[in-house]
């Protein structure tokens, strides 16, 4: 199939959506010091503050498997809230985002020391060399992309990582009682193929754990108590050749 076809198809348009979002932020959180300030995991059930949520996140999954030597891939860096984590344990951190509104609150935020800023296309990972990270990091980002987009940047992400090639994801359950609450609350205002880049994906644990298997990846642990709405993966990429 080739591009011009599959721009022709309706597609979700995640790179608008947040673009559109990161303009609108400062409007409605003018109180807040970054954006992504405003996600503190209590609608996901893990937690009541942004320090209690940011406490879990480094607690549970960057401070037990973050090495001072690693090169982390963010994909997904947002306004750079859990970048601002990973840098207290990382050597460097490669920031990606299909935004390029995102990128510019993550670099105000971040700075340039020990960080690399790459704009994504939605497709492909194209920008990140090969074997330039240690581990990827994905976190409140899967939340938002639809299944097949999620296989596509599985199948991708291996040929990017070395050493001890770590993988943090985390994603929706709809199978959990608040993922049904969410997806309950919502799905009528996303049919016929047409939803917001920013609504919550149709995801679920089977399903990320059937893709993980498929392309080989080692799965680690699968944490589904942490953020009950949601699963959180920790996983060994497979190198390119298995």
């Amino acid at each position: 199939m080739n591009d011009e076809k599959m721009t022709d198809r309706p597609r979700v348009d995640y790179e608008r959506a947040w673009d559109s979002y990161a303009q609108q932020w400062q409007k409605t959180n003018a109180e807040l010091a970054h954006i992504g300030d405003e996600w503190i995991g209590k609608a996901a059930g893990a937690a009541n503050s942004l320090a209690e949520y940011e406490a879990l996140i480094e607690q549970q999954f960057i401070a037990p498997y973050i090495k001072k030597e690693h090169r982390v891939l963010e994909i997904g860096i947002g306004g750079g809230k859990t970048g601002s984590l990973l840098l207290k344990y990382c050597d460097r951190l490669i920031c990606a985002d299909i935004s390029s509104q995102m990128l510019q609150a993550a670099r105000s935020r971040l700075g340039d020391d020990r960080v690399s800023y790459v704009k994504l296309d939605g497709l492909t990972l194209d920008g990140i060399a090969p074997g330039s990270a240690d581990v990827c990091f994905c976190y409140d980002t899967m939340v938002h992309v639809e299944p097949v987009d999620i296989f596509n940047y599985l199948t991708r992400i291996p040929k990017l990582l070395r050493g001890d090639r770590i993988c943090v994801f985390h994603h929706t359950n709809i199978f959990s009682e608040l993922g049904w609450q969410k997806f309950a609350g919502e799905w009528d205002k996303n049919l016929l193929g047409h939803r917001d880049g920013t609504a919550f994906s149709v995801m679920t644990d089977t399903i990320m754990e059937k893709f993980l298997n498929h392309l080989n990846y080692q799965i680690i642990l699968k944490n589904t108590s942490s953020v009950p709405r949601d699963c959180v993966w920790i996983c060994k990429a497979p190198t390119p050749n298995e």
